[in-house]
């Protein structure tokens, strides 16, 4: 396996953890507050465009559009848990922010990128911006008002810390593989080549997805399940231990008294 292909390998798995993260929530029958359950809706269009990327990669052999509509999926999930969190003072302001960026959206496809023509440089750049400093912004408010103690125990933090990292370090990797599209680095003393700042630029995208969904997987145990942590496990690994009087169930296995410590 050459280095290429072994890093569009990780790249192909780092794209599928929303399926991962929504099988984990689907065998924990876990109970999301009202809060975030933009979030499931979140997971499952990330999920349905990795799908739909690799369908538009094989068969239309063009995925750009696909790009613009994420994004724009994406920023819109996210804000909508922002606002909900948000006091009433600053939830017209968010949804003003929301505007913004989808007008930037619209003139990033119509205009300044093309919907199948270039990667949205405009509106990711917007839409990741804002949604940074909606992230730090609630982990400001959270700091100010002692609601951090303590943290990893809170979903709230877990949540901005994750769109506050993911989405500004993804920034700076999608809008680096861009970067030889540009007229005016053409006449740089650095030589752009396409292939490889593409590459270059992503390489570390793998470790930042599964930054992402060790975060997630952290955020979702904070939530309670829908059934006892026994019955979550696979039927075969349900047991009792000691000696127990017979039951009607023979489903569970029942340790002997000399295996007992």
């Amino acid at each position: 396996m050459t280095w290429y292909s072994g890093i569009s390998l990780f790249l192909h798995i780092g794209e599928s953890i929303s399926l991962l993260v929504l099988g984990t929530m689907w065998a924990r029958r876990t109970k999301v507050t009202p809060v975030f359950r933009p979030l499931v809706a979140y997971l499952w269009c990330d999920s349905f465009f990795y799908v739909f990327n690799t369908f538009a990669k094989k068969v239309l052999h063009n995925n750009i559009f696909g790009f613009h509509i994420s994004t724009f999926s994406d920023v819109t999930w996210l804000t909508v848990i922002f606002i909900s969190l948000a006091s009433d003072s600053t939830k017209n302001w968010l949804k003003t922010g929301w505007l913004l960026f989808f007008a930037s959206a619209i003139i990033s496809a119509i205009w300044v990128d093309g919907f199948i023509t270039n990667i949205n440089t405009l509106s990711r750049t917007v839409g990741n911006c804002f949604l940074v400093f909606m992230a730090f912004r609630q982990l400001n408010q959270m700091i100010r008002h002692d609601y951090l103690i303590p943290p990893f125990q809170s979903p709230v933090f877990i949540f901005c810390f994750i769109v506050g990292i993911y989405y500004s370090s993804s920034l700076l990797m999608f809008i680096g593989q861009d970067l030889s599209r540009y007229s005016w680095l053409s006449n740089s003393i650095i030589h752009f080549d396409q292939k490889y700042n593409g590459i270059s630029a992503l390489w570390f995208y793998p470790f930042l997805r599964a930054l992402q969904f060790g975060l997630l997987l952290h955020l979702i145990t904070l939530f309670p399940m829908g059934v006892t942590p026994r019955h979550a496990l696979p039927r075969w690994l349900r047991f009792r231990l000691g000696w127990r009087p017979p039951t009607k169930n023979w489903r569970y296995r029942v340790l002997p008294l000399h295996l007992v410590g």
